[in-house]
């Protein structure tokens, strides 16, 4: 996020006079650039409330294979589901290919620093609403829809991340107005 509001900063920084070092000066009241700097400043407080049906509720356990290790059975890891995305039946079919295992508590265990591959499901509503942002004020268009974030793993037949990863994309291609994207497993 380094080149996030760059040009509005650097659009703060000549508000300076040539010669000037000391600090910025208010912006013209009213603009965009006023906005901005109420909000740098720390006079305008953003919140971004979560809907009711767009929280995870509770997180569930569930075990993968990590690629790390080939898929090797003995390496299950514990990881975080979140429940809303264990029941979303829009994602069912990719939920399926996600290699999720039952826990073993004898079998699997938690891997400290282990972050596993998620797929994050976009399934939109076809609707766009026009929206503020409330840094700037400046008008967009937000896209209606939920997303599900679901960790996958591997399995005995597909020891590599692009193997389950393509075939989480044909699942994908076949819910109507879904979009996937993917995180790498780390250790």
């Amino acid at each position: 996020m380094a080149k996030r509001f760059s040009r509005l900063k650097y659009a703060l920084k000549t508000l300076r006079t040539p010669a000037g070092d000391g600090a910025i000066p208010d912006a013209p009241a009213g603009t965009l650039l006023a906005k901005f700097q109420a909000y740098e400043k720390g006079e305008t407080v953003v919140k971004y409330p979560r809907s009711a049906d767009s929280k995870p509720e509770s997180l569930l356990q569930a075990s993968v294979l990590p690629f790390y290790f080939g898929g090797v059975a003995t390496s299950g890891t514990i990881v975080k589901l979140s429940k809303r995305s264990s029941e979303a039946t829009a994602v069912d079919a990719v939920q399926a290919l996600c290699n999720l295992l039952p826990v073993d508590a004898e079998e699997h265990r938690y891997e400290r620093g282990f972050v596993p591959a998620k797929a994050v499901v976009f399934v939109s509503t076809g609707t766009n609403t026009v929206d503020a942002s409330k840094i700037t004020g400046v008008p967009y268009s937000k896209r209606g829809g939920k997303s599900y974030t679901l960790p996958y793993g591997a399995s005995a037949a597909e020891t590599k991340e692009s193997q389950v990863r393509k075939d989480i994309l044909t699942a994908v291609a076949g819910i109507t107005d879904a979009s996937v994207s993917f995180r790498s497993e780390r250790i």
